[in-house]
């Protein structure tokens, strides 16, 4: 990279760290207002600073004045210009700030109601309780279900952009015109979506959010128990130690039909109950079609479940993945239209399965099933079923990710 611009990438990155703390600051008013100023001063700054260090840069000016006449185009940058020049002359930028509140006791995004307005910031977590009781929710949906605080930033002089969303539009777009310049590395400029917040800036579906869980008459603030499964040489030959009837360890072709890769990680689950007598909750998440990450979900109950598939679907999202698979053992029970809200594991006719659920944003999907039953320490079961994913609420998240991220490119 040209000496010259060194200064210029510094500040870019250092309005990358403002960012971040505005982002880790986001319910505490005073500490965000700060981040937010130092991050849009650093931005505006980008500019000043290459313009000072021009001639060491050459064909500058003849490279540059295309770019300002795209820079002054600019709804964002031009946004960014008028509020740095209010944060110099005058003080903080008029901010407003929501509060969205919402009951999560489904996977069906907006199937319970959502109370977003202009809340005090400092609602007491009793008054937050009473709004969704009085909001006329089912005590049986309440007891299953979390609540979910989200907080929204804007400028008054900006509305239709959340801020950190803007502040990393104003980001990228300054990113871009570094990377064009005479001089620079464009190896790294190959990794941004243009047009889209840098991965580096990505605020995921549930980023910013305050999780509380309904104990009684109260809202605790939980942790979730979410982890990825890091695989070595030594777990490796362990593998094949314990599983060496594994269809992984076959000879035959590895598959390339999505259905066929389902297929192989539903015998091998097969195999592992019968193994260990027990699986975990996995999910097992593909980028491009290539294998990214194992993920572990501990769920204590049925709340834990609404909410962690969310965490799946918001980590796919940010990584671009284009496929998962979901592995768990279940519950499985004939719909009684008495109890509509009853889950299958409260239900005195309910059926262990281990089930395989896999799906792609192509609209491919299945759903592997096959009821077990425990004799002993022998796993016997019953016959295997393949669905496709109609109904199957448990993804919704995810879908609705892909089906966003599709109209975006339209």
């Amino acid at each position: 990279m040209h000496e010259s611009l060194k200064p210029a990438f510094k500040r870019l990155f250092d309005a990358q760290h403002y960012w971040h703390n505005a982002n880790k600051k986001y319910f505490d008013p005073d500490e965000f207002r700060m981040a937010i100023n130092s991050c849009i001063q650093e931005l505006r700054n980008v500019t000043f600073v290459l313009q000072s260090n021009k001639r060491g840069i050459e064909g500058f000016d003849e490279w540059y004045k295309p770019w300002q006449e795209r820079m002054r185009a600019n709804k964002s940058l031009k946004w960014l210009v008028s509020a740095r020049n209010h944060i110099v002359k005058q003080g903080d930028l008029e901010l407003k700030s929501t509060l969205r509140i919402e009951v999560i006791g489904s996977y069906l995004a907006g199937e319970i109601t959502i109370f977003e307005q202009d809340y005090d910031v400092n609602l007491s977590s009793s008054n937050i309780l009473k709004k969704t009781i009085d909001s006329g929710i089912p005590e049986e949906i309440l007891e299953n279900s979390y609540v979910k605080l989200k907080r929204r930033w804007i400028d008054y002089n900006y509305p239709d952009h959340e801020l950190l969303e803007l502040l990393g539009l104003c980001w990228t777009a300054v990113f871009d015109l570094l990377f064009d310049a005479p001089g620079a590395t464009l190896e790294q400029s190959d990794k941004i979506n243009k047009a889209k917040i840098p991965p580096c800036m990505y605020q995921g579906s549930e980023d910013r959010s305050i999780w509380l869980k309904v104990k009684g008459t109260d809202l605790i603030p939980t942790q979730m128990h979410e982890e990825s499964i890091d695989v070595n040489k030594s777990d490796i030959e362990s593998f094949k130690k314990r599983y060496g009837n594994s269809p992984f360890l076959s000879k035959k072709n590895t598959p390339t039909k999505f259905k066929e890769i389902c297929e192989q990680f539903f015998e091998h689950a097969k195999l592992v109950l019968e193994k260990d007598k027990y699986h975990i909750h996995l999910v097992v998440i593909f980028a491009n079609s290539e294998f990214v990450e194992f993920c572990e979900l501990r769920n204590e109950d049925q709340a834990d479940k609404f909410r962690t598939i969310r965490l799946v679907a918001s980590k796919m999202e940010k990584i671009g993945a284009n496929q998962f698979l979901m592995i768990s053992e279940a519950w499985s029970a004939p719909f009684d239209p008495r109890f509509p809200n009853k889950h299958a594991s409260d239900s005195p006719d309910r059926q262990e399965i281990l089930q395989l659920v896999g799906a792609n944003e192509s609209g491919e999907g299945y759903v592997f099933s096959v009821p077990f039953s425990r004799d002993g320490e022998e796993i016997n079961y019953g016959e295997i079923s393949i669905n496709g994913i109609e109904g199957v609420n448990i993804i919704k998240p995810i879908i609705s990710i892909w089906e966003k991220n599709k109209q975006n490119e339209n």
